[in-house]
């Protein structure tokens, strides 16, 4: 049986981007005040309105369209606050993107452009947009060597999220107290298991039985012991989403896992301050090691948060798969 929801979305197939862009528009919007802004604001959002993505994606929607501001010369502001606050975590650097009140937010129609460039791996849209609207967008994919070549830039990952953000005060103190521990360098190896184990909840992904969770547990474990017989660093920083295979290499010689509760933060809300810190936390720490492996079997999922942690600081990374 259809439902109006059903039906809006097959309808919504047979539109342009461009289209729907207008559509949603208008339902975001109103007619009701206007704002006057003096000068162009973007303003990147993650509100819960729409799929994000993890932190990865949102983190590649951020950098991508703060490239465009920056070359275009917008004011750019992040509005995160689903299912999170992010200035309990990342605050201001170079670049001030905080929302202020000086800020003129329009809601007016014919003073504010609508994009939802979720999934859009083109820059046509972007770079075609007015440049007198103020812009409300939704984005969670890296187009920065498209706007690159577009514009003819160099900006570098890294570089531009270090304009952005720094550590919060408490994440800064976490970090410094996880590499006290370690003491010293130190690689890192990431193992991305999804519901494999059991305790992770993305979406609908299979759970192993007891049997097949053993066996995978074990053939990660070698790996390690590999990857730590083949490295001239012997300390190793695990991370995973599964807690259950971090408490269980947690006792390995010279391995480092700070085990705790990891969600994925577009399918829960309402958790602690502290486990959505853990993703936070897990991504400086991998960007500050000597090098980054992903390491996994082919039923395991290949993320990309270590690839990205890697580019903060142009740290060498590399997948291991695990036959």
């Amino acid at each position: 049986m259809f439902n109006i929801k059903t039906i809006t979305r097959f309808l919504l197939n047979f539109l342009s981007a461009s289209q729907r862009d207008f559509l949603f528009g208008i339902k975001r919007l109103n007619v009701k005040k206007r704002e006057h802004p003096d000068v162009q604001l973007f303003i990147i959002i993650f509100d819960g309105l729409f799929f994000h993505g993890g932190l990865t994606d949102r983190f590649k929607g951020i950098i991508s369209t703060f490239h465009y501001c920056l070359y275009n010369n917008i004011n750019f502001r992040i509005k995160h606050i689903y299912p999170f606050d992010i200035t309990e975590y990342l605050v201001p650097n170079k670049y001030n993107w905080k929302i202020c009140h000086a800020d003129k937010i329009s809601y007016h129609l014919f003073e504010t452009k609508f994009v939802n460039l979720i999934g859009d791996m083109s820059i046509k849209r972007l770079v075609n947009l007015s440049k007198k609207k103020q812009i409300h967008c939704y984005a969670n994919r890296n187009i920065i060597d498209s706007l690159s070549t577009f514009y003819n830039t160099n900006f570098d990952w890294g570089t531009l999220f270090k304009m952005l953000f720094k550590p919060s005060e408490k994440l800064e103190k976490m970090i410094q107290k996880q590499k006290s521990q370690i003491k010293g360098e130190y690689i890192c190896a990431v193992f991305r298991f999804q519901q494999l184990l059991g305790d992770f909840n993305e979406y609908n992904y299979t759970e192993l039985d007891n049997t097949e969770k053993t066996i995978l547990i074990d053939k990660c474990k070698k790996s390690i012991i590999k990857l730590q017989d083949a490295s001239d660093c012997k300390n190793i920083l695990i991370t995973s989403d599964s807690i259950t295979f971090l408490q269980n290499v947690s006792e390995m010689n010279s391995i480092y896992t700070f085990p705790a509760k990891v969600v994925h933060i577009d399918t829960t809300e309402g958790e602690t301050h502290d486990v959505y810190m853990k993703s936070f936390l897990d991504f400086y720490m991998l960007s500050e090691g000597k090098k980054i492996y992903s390491i996994g079997t082919d039923i395991m999922y290949k993320t990309e948060f270590p690839l990205y942690a890697s580019k903060l600081n142009n740290i060498p990374f590399e997948r291991i798969l695990i036959e």
